[in-house]
């Protein structure tokens, strides 16, 4: 390791605690020279096998975890975190806050503490599809040569199958989990952040807007203004998402995400213009009884009598008819 490198490293791993926030560092973090942060922000989710499944990846020496707990206020379960992170035989930083402040702070926070030049953004709820997960973003990172965004994708392999939540699965299955080839043709439109690799140069210029304080569509947004930029590139090399909602939990999070949306397609008019939820609730504002409508397609996305693709359908149109209403 050259003095420079040196120097660098013992300056990151002093990396200060901001106000409100503790950290907790296990035996392998401050002696590590890794190439690779892995970022997740975490809320009231036991990521201890996250933690084992990125150990046992190939290259894991090569890599440090940092986890963000965005002000989950449970004592006991941050000290099982931290046990466990004492225990996996990899870097890891556990950093805890204390007043949770939503999805786009809690990622900034979590990159601070990051010391690589490439940082690999994964949600808490995710889980590697295979043992080369890091190794790929290694390669990937060996043949890229400028600061980009390199997405991953998003997939289903060991999700539950609980009928509870065959609506959110419909729905992920339809919008979300593409190919990479499928993804390429609007790269930053499907940027999802739940798993992606990026370069720090691209976050100093384009940090996350903490403007979308409640669920959704701040990781479109920052997909959007990142292209304008940097490259943005999407490869097979996905995790699976287990953190799939009930039609209750899935639909409110949908309902409360309106503001978000209308930030969202604002800022980035004609990009939305190609979005088809877009032009449906644009459309939709200058239907009549809208709020009639709204209360018949929510029902009809709940009725689990119905076939699935009729209430995936449904679900759609309730969402549109929502954020038609937050776009009036």
């Amino acid at each position: 390791m050259s003095p420079m490198h040196a120097a660098k490293l013992i300056h990151d791993q002093m990396t200060p605690a901001l106000s409100g926030e503790r950290i907790f560092d296990n035996a392998y973090w401050r002696g590590a020279a890794p190439r690779l942060s892995v970022c997740v922000p975490v809320y009231r989710h036991d990521v201890t096998k996250l933690m084992d499944a990125l150990a046992a990846c190939t290259s894991s020496s090569l890599v440090e975890l940092v986890f963000f707990d965005d002000g989950s206020g449970d004592d006991e379960l941050l000290a099982r975190l931290e046990a466990h992170a004492g225990r996996v035989p990899a870097a890891i930083r556990i950093v805890s806050a204390a007043a949770n402040r939503g999805r786009s702070v809690a990622r900034n926070a979590v990159i601070r503490h990051a010391r690589c030049d490439w940082l690999l953004l994964l949600d808490a709820d995710m889980m590697p599809d295979s043992a080369r997960f890091l190794e790929t973003y290694l390669d990937a990172m060996d043949t890229t040569w400028e600061p980009a965004v390199i997405v991953g994708g998003y997939s289903l392999k060991t999700a539950s199958t609980d009928k509870a939540f065959a609506l959110h699965r419909w729905q992920a299955q339809a919008s979300e989990c593409l190919t990479a080839a499928r993804r390429n043709e609007a790269p930053g439109r499907h940027v999802f952040s739940s798993n992606v690799l990026v370069h720090k140069l691209v976050l100093d210029a384009c940090p996350f807007d903490e403007r979308f304080a409640a669920w959704g569509w701040e990781d479109t947004d920052w997909g959007l203004r990142a292209q304008r930029w940097y490259p943005v590139r999407h490869i097979d090399n996905t995790a699976t998402h287990l953190g799939l909602d009930t039609d209750t939990a899935l639909m409110a999070k949908y309902g409360r995400s309106g503001p978000n949306f209308v930030l969202m397609a604002t800022r980035h008019h004609e990009e939305a213009q190609h979005m088809p939820l877009f032009r449906m609730a644009k459309h939709f504002r200058r239907l009549p009884m809208r709020k009639a409508l709204t209360a018949v397609a929510g029902s009809a996305a709940r009725a689990r009598w119905l076939p699935l693709g009729l209430r995936g359908r449904a679900l759609k149109a309730w969402r549109a008819l929502i954020y038609a209403g937050a776009l009036a």
